[in-house]
């Protein structure tokens, strides 16, 4: 991978030099992954970007495309099911720790996420709703928190 092809993945998966060095580039061998001057140097072609950073990043930037596509394919059946454009309501989620709230959720997959509501937003006109972690958790009561749950909560906001 390219130097410049590793920034301007990292810039389409949202994240920053820091998070990318702590993120993507955390590995068995590198667990607590690297400083951001090791990631700059990867960017700035000093040094060769490693192959399981490669390879993270093109995993991410599947899985982006993968959760686009699928999300095209939902709003479109929608929007033909209703005869009329169908409001699109997404949650966003503004910190990490917003995103991992929900049980099973990696880390790593917050700012590609990030990147795919954002994209989600500007091809379909999505609102978006800021995840509210009290907010959403007084209107969960004792229910079981997923994934339709907050989408649900989202929609009764927008």
């Amino acid at each position: 991978m390219t130097p410049a092809t590793l920034q301007a993945l990292r810039r389409l998966l949202f994240f920053s030099v820091e998070e990318a060095a702590l993120l993507v580039a955390a590995s068995p061998e590198r667990p607590q992954g690297v400083s951001p001057r090791s990631w700059q140097y990867w960017e700035r072609g000093e040094r060769p970007v490693p192959a399981d950073v490669t390879e993270t990043i093109q995993r991410l930037c599947a899985w982006r495309a993968q959760a686009i596509a699928t999300a095209d394919a939902a709003v479109a059946s929608m929007r033909a099911r209703h005869g009329a454009p169908a409001d699109v309501v997404l949650v966003w989620y503004q910190t990490i720790d917003d995103w991992a709230s929900l049980a099973g959720r990696e880390p790593l997959q917050w700012r590609p996420q990030c990147s795919v509501v954002a994209e989600l937003a500007a091809r379909h006109g999505a609102r978006l709703v800021a995840f509210d972690g009290p907010a959403y958790a007084a209107w969960l009561g004792r229910r079981m928190d997923s994934e339709t749950m907050r989408s649900e909560w989202a929609a009764r906001l927008a």
